[in-house]
């Protein structure tokens, strides 16, 4: 991977010596940036570009290069892949399109040729469909888009689906005073995705995080995997967020799971930072360059006392602690500036002082508590006569922020044209809201990326695996899926505990003593995906006679609304104890494999959809960390005269299905709804189960 960033030659295919296509471009770029490749062009006739030799054929170039870039019509790329694979070439960029981009079914059979190409002689190539690689070291882009001379020693590693995203992080950062680093387009990642991109990215000596625009994953699970170990923070920009999809009402735990959630899922267990576009992007990795936010007490200082107002509204909505400054620190304050104008308070109303000698020493002061974790100043002023003692008291923060190992972001509220032109130079923000949600953005990171590195194992979970698998293999054989009764017994042999039931198919089949009263009653069909919705259930039958009732509403319920509903028998339950209802369920997601679900459930369930989705399998400490996020976690606790639930028996059950969602894959789709959490110490109840199968057509 390293050759395509560090090459020591590149041949550019398909640069015209006469017109100006592409190719061409691409060589006098490079010129122009002074790039510190030997570069050479290939074309169908022979020429100079910017004193850069074009040749013939593969075989007048002076010598093997590192990387052959192809930037031709897409019908020529197999030839030319073939003569690369014959030359020793083992490095290829396609820029090319014309591929799966186009036409899936026309355009799969030259895909396919192209892959068995590389794999016969060991060639690993980027794209097709991409702009290809930039290394500001090197000078090095292979883009055919024109850019600006960067410095080197930029530590921005970024990773683009998009060509045109690409492109605008390479124009903006600078803009913003990041220096990038690499840049890869990846395209269409038909071979090299953004798994081994990430990989390369995090062994990288020279680059210290990683930005990610992605619109899809080609591995999903192998990027989680990656991610899950990184000592880099990740900054993810995941478009493509609501794809429709037919199936996805077939049960609950598909609704709540849907790709973008089990994205957010694997981001917050991964300690993945996502961002909603690239100015968030921008301000994640300005604030990500200085030290982590290691707690949420923020001290505030400012020159307006209504931009203080406003920033603590931020911080409040962010959930930042404005601590106390102790009287120690408006000792020290008074040393540096007698007169008594400011309230001892924070945020600290800076408003009356205008001597900037003294701006950044109350700063330090600030950074130097023990009771802050980072500061937010707010810098309010008027350009035309404190420009430069601005930039001079900017300039004095970076060593300050170093030596104390604590994050300021500073937000300037001047005119736009001085703001533009600071932003440049200084790590700024337009607004003490910006500020606000950049700190948030290194508080959040830390305290996933402390979660995530304790997590921790899961429990040594056993499931009774030959005889589970035997009853699995016995349902695809029969191409169907459980009904109730036979997902409980399923469930029962992965060490889930329900309440008492028996099957029955008319009342009188009830033995003495089989189930205590009261009970639920529950349709069993194959065809009624939810029992509910053809009036299939009934609940706190109060004896025998009160059953046989029940049974035989069901069937005219059945036989008036869903006449094409087969009835093949009743659940008989017990009661479950007191207790608040929750869900835990869980899929095999076609990008990322297994996901576990949990969230509040009952009726609440498609009323609120609070839910939380992880990768499977989770550590107890990532199922209560799913628990957590939920806004039902205070009912969890206990509020308001109610006993605290009993979390950690939730926690188990989400681990027992995440665990029996790897170990048997055969497994589709579960559903538990309700689960009935009961005071802390007495365990859940389960009611009721849903399984779906991976029935092949």
């Amino acid at each position: 991977m390293r050759t395509f960033f560090y090459p020591e030659s590149m041949v550019v295919v398909g640069a015209s010596p006469r017109k100006k296509n592409l190719g061409h471009l691409i060589i006098l770029n490079n010129v122009r940036l002074d790039c510190k490749v030997r570069l050479y062009g290939l074309s169908s006739e022979e020429g100079e570009i910017a004193g850069i030799h074009v040749y013939k054929d593969f075989p007048s170039l002076p010598e093997i290069p590192d990387v052959a870039l192809f930037i031709t019509p897409a019908a020529a790329i197999p030839d030319l892949l073939e003569e690369c694979g014959k030359r020793g070439i083992r490095h290829v960029v396609i820029e090319s399109s014309g591929f799966s981009e186009f036409s899936r079914d026309e355009n799969d059979a030259l895909e396919e040729k192209i892959l068995k190409i590389a794999e016969r002689y060991g060639i690993r190539f980027v794209g097709p469909n991409c702009i290809g690689i930039v290394n500001y070291d090197l000078n090095l882009v292979m883009p055919f888009l024109l850019y600006k001379k960067s410095l080197p020693g930029g530590r921005v590693g970024m990773i683009s689906q998009s060509g045109g995203l690409g492109h605008i992080y390479l124009e903006t950062l600078p803009e913003n005073a990041v220096r990038p680093g690499k840049m890869v387009s990846v395209g269409n990642k038909l071979q090299i995705d953004e798994t081994d991109f990430l990989q390369y990215f995090l062994e990288d000596e020279a680059t210290d995080m990683v930005v990610v625009y992605l619109e899809g994953f080609k591995r999903g699970r192998d990027f989680f995997r990656t991610a899950l170990s990184a000592s880099k923070p990740i900054i993810l920009q995941k478009s493509n967020r609501n794809p429709l999809s037919a199936s996805i009402a077939r049960s609950h735990t598909a609704a709540l799971s849907a790709s973008d959630d089990v994205v957010d899922g694997f981001c917050r267990q991964a300690a993945v930072i996502r961002v909603e576009d690239e100015q968030e992007a921008i301000s994640a990795v300005k604030i990500l360059q200085q030290p982590l936010m290691r707690g949420r007490r923020l001290a505030v200082l400012s020159r307006s006392g209504g931009h203080a107002v406003i920033t603590a509204d931020a911080c409040s909505q962010y959930g930042f602690d404005l601590v106390p400054f102790p009287e120690s620190f408006f000792e020290r304050l008074n040393t540096l500036y007698t007169r008594r104008v400011i309230a001892p308070q924070n945020p600290l109303d800076l408003g009356e002082i205008f001597d900037y000698r003294i701006y950044a020493r109350i700063m330090e002061e600030a950074l130097k508590l023990d009771e802050v974790d980072g500061v937010l100043f707010n810098h309010v002023y008027q350009s035309h006569y404190e420009s430069d003692m601005s930039k001079t008291f900017l300039g004095e923060l970076d060593s300050l922020v170093r030596k104390y190992n604590k994050p300021a972001a500073v937000a300037v509220i001047t005119d736009a044209a001085e703001t533009l032109e600071l932003m440049k130079s200084f790590p700024v923000y337009t607004s003490p809201l910006a500020a606000v949600k950049a700190l948030n953005l290194s508080a959040t990171y830390a305290e996933r990326k402390e979660l995530r590195d304790a997590r921790g194992e899961g429990n040594a979970l056993s499931f009774a695996l030959p005889e589970l698998q035997g009853r699995l293999a016995g349902f695809i054989e029969e191409k169907r899926h459980p009904l109730a009764d036979e997902c409980i017994d399923l469930l029962r042999t992965a060490g889930l505990s329900f309440v008492r039931s028996i099957k029955i198919n008319q009342a009188s089949d009830l033995e003495a003593g089989a189930v205590s009263f009261p009970v639920a009653v529950k349709l069993l069909s194959s065809q009624a995906s939810h029992k509910s919705d053809v009036g299939g259930v009934r609940l706190n039958l109060p004896d025998r006679d009160a059953l046989a009732q029940a049974l035989s509403a069901i069937r005219s319920s059945v036989s008036e609304h869903a006449p094409g509903v087969s009835v093949e028998g009743f659940l008989v339950q017990e009661m479950a104890p007191e207790g608040q209802e929750f869900f835990v369920g869980g899929r095999q997601d076609p990008v990322f494999g297994p996901v576990v679900v949990a969230g509040l459930g009952g009726i609440f369930l498609e009323i609120f959809r609070d839910s939380a989705v992880r990768i499977a399998p989770v550590t107890p400490n990532e199922a209560r960390d799913m628990l957590r996020g939920l806004h039902a976690w205070p009912i969890l606790q206990g509020r308001r005269g109610q006993a605290p639930r009993d979390v950690e028996a939730l926690t188990d059950l989400i681990c027992r299905v995440a665990a029996l969602l790897v170990d048997a894959p055969q497994i589709a789709e579960i559903d538990l709804n309700p689960v009935f959490v009961h005071a802390a110490g007495r365990g859940i109840s389960l009611a009721d189960a849903r399984i779906l199968m991976s029935l092949k057509d």
